[in-house]
């Protein structure tokens, strides 16, 4: 089974489930149960950050004073920005209270699904944070007891994603847009980046370039970001210097 590249990025279950949100006061206030939705309750089975199912024993709000202190935090910068667009003049509505904030710590209480009598397991977790709620029956890799797709499966298809691409980027010729691969003539407007090539070095200095129209700016803001962590200077929308068909 092939893995979509948004898969590999951020996980999700291959098989049959619901969003899943926290109960609480000022949550999802509105949500309605669905195919698609549902409210977390003791019994609900979830995926955790592992790729494993645990059942939520319980849920309960957590004091004000005990607070973890980046919540706290959180809390302040929150409160702060919120003073300064009232003062600005917008209609920000109520002001926020702690013990209903969207983003308040709750407690969840969780354990490994398939392990009724193991310890459970106290976190505390982000009111507005979702979670992948799985159905009474769901599968497991058999070699590694995840959910699929498993870390071994999505780390095989981001190399074969890695390698597909770098192959894709070995076969576009010198002067192509490096997200198209198609040829970049006079008459057309283009990005270039100076500078070494980070996808191609083998082309030499100031040969990143890409179209400028919108089916290829996905490519251009992949390389902004990683030519911008090198610690360059923005590129520049101009012309080919020059005809890259010749």
């Amino acid at each position: 089974m092939r893995i979509p590249i948004h898969v590999v990025r951020q996980w999700h279950p291959d098989q049959t489930h619901k969003t899943g949100h926290l109960p609480g006061d000022g949550i999802t206030p509105h949500l309605r149960e669905s195919d698609y939705s549902t409210r977390i309750r003791p019994g609900s089975l979830i995926a955790w950050s592992d790729r494993r199912a645990y059942e939520v024993v319980e849920v309960r709000e957590r004091p004000v004073d005990l607070w973890p202190e980046h919540f706290r935090n959180e809390w302040d910068r929150y409160t702060a920005w919120w003073v300064e667009q009232v003062v600005a003049g917008r209609d920000m509505g109520d002001q926020p209270e702690k013990h209903t904030w969207k983003h308040r710590p709750l407690v969840l209480v969780i354990r490994p699904a398939d392990q009724p009598t193991a310890k459970a397991v106290h976190y505390a977790v982000r009111a507005s944070r979702t979670f992948y709620v799985l159905p009474e029956h769901y599968s497991v890799c058999r070699l590694c007891g995840e959910i699929p797709p498993c870390t071994h499966a999505t780390t095989e298809a981001a190399i074969d994603h890695e390698m597909a691409n770098t192959e894709r980027l070995m076969s576009i010729p010198p002067g192509h847009c490096l997200d198209c691969g198609e040829p970049i003539t006079f008459r057309m407007q283009a990005t270039r980046f100076p500078g070494p090539n980070l996808w191609r070095p083998d082309l030499g200095d100031d040969t990143a370039v890409f179209h400028a129209r919108q089916r290829c700016s996905d490519g251009v803001r992949a390389y902004r970001r990683q030519w911008e962590a090198k610690g360059y200077a923005n590129g520049q929308q101009q012309l080919p210097l020059t005809d890259p068909t010749t």
